[in-house]
């Protein structure tokens, strides 16, 4: 009887260990990340990023993989290729090399190669590619209304990062609000989303979304909960009602009608929605949100 309690209490000690243990480890790829994509713009060295988050880069390298199912140079790289494809289409008037350096390439030469591989066409034929494939691809609903021009103040924000653009996004949100509830945040916190990829060409299951609660107190990470700061930006703010399956076409209507042909470029950065009604999480699935584009004058 003795040693089968001291077997059980040896289980539960070793189960507990193992579950900080892999917390700990989210914490520090939810770093890395922020880290990444806070200006893709820079030169960025695993060796680099694996200090940021105390971890040799050995350790960091395998920790990555096993959380994101993809290297870190790779991670980086198709990061910074998915940007330039996004300024290639968004930004009409931008030169190549000018996107090229925007998205952490340090030359045309280098930037055109990678961008072939990986899309298999040129960066200057990827305009041409695309505008032949509309007929393809989902419908444009138009614009009601011109956005405001609004200049953002910087926000702290406690974020669930996900992978996948369909009803399993549900999952960070409840993930999320569990958590506010344990910290005592409020349950009307200002609920943000930060889109990382273009799902005109990025498949919806591999395009990265971020849940995100504004936060005003000091809060900690824990586990796959992770705590940042949104910088300030100036967005084109656009607002938009519908139901699910709708967004991504008022998504479209925005990078591909208005933005060309506005006299502003799309900053690398990630564009975010603030919704009022969430259809992630609203049992009839509508959605009230504005969808906000960080841009500069061009």
């Amino acid at each position: 009887m003795r040693f089968s309690l001291f077997k059980s209490a040896n289980m539960l000690q070793s189960s507990m260990q193992r579950h900080t243990t892999t917390q700990l480890h989210r914490e520090k790829i939810n770093d890395a990340l922020y880290k990444i994509h806070l200006d893709i713009a820079q030169p960025l060295h695993v060796r680099e990023i694996a200090a940021y988050v105390s971890t040799s880069m050995y350790h960091f390298n395998r920790l990555f993989y096993a959380h994101m199912g993809e290297h870190v140079h790779g991670y980086i790289k198709r990061v910074r290729l998915e940007n330039a494809a996004n300024a290639l289409l968004f930004n009409p008037q931008m030169a190549v090399l000018e996107i090229a350096h925007a998205s952490g390439f340090g030359s045309g030469a280098s930037f055109t190669h990678a961008f072939k591989g990986h899309f298999g066409t040129t960066p200057s034929k990827w305009r041409e590619v695309d505008q032949d494939n509309d007929a393809h691809l989902r419908p444009i609903l138009p614009l009601l209304s011109a956005p405001k021009i609004v200049r953002f103040a910087s926000r702290k924000v406690a974020y669930v990062r996900h992978l996948g653009y369909n009803r399993s996004i549900q999952r960070p949100w409840l993930k999320l609000f569990e958590w506010a509830k344990q910290e005592g945040v409020s349950p009307h916190a200002p609920m943000l989303a930060l889109h990382h990829s273009n799902p005109r060409f990025v498949p919806l299951e591999k395009c990265h979304y971020v849940a995100c609660l504004e936060i005003e107190t000091a809060h900690f990470a824990k586990g796959e909960v992770g705590i940042m700061r949104i910088p300030s930006m100036l967005c084109a703010v656009f607002s938009f009602e519908g139901v699910f399956g709708d967004f991504l076409k008022q998504m479209d209507s925005v990078y591909y009608e208005w933005l060309p042909k506005s006299g502003f470029e799309k900053l690398p950065l990630p564009a975010f929605t603030r919704y009022y009604k969430n259809h992630f999480m609203a049992p009839d699935e509508t959605y009230a949100l504005d969808f906000c584009v960080p841009v500069q004058y061009a």
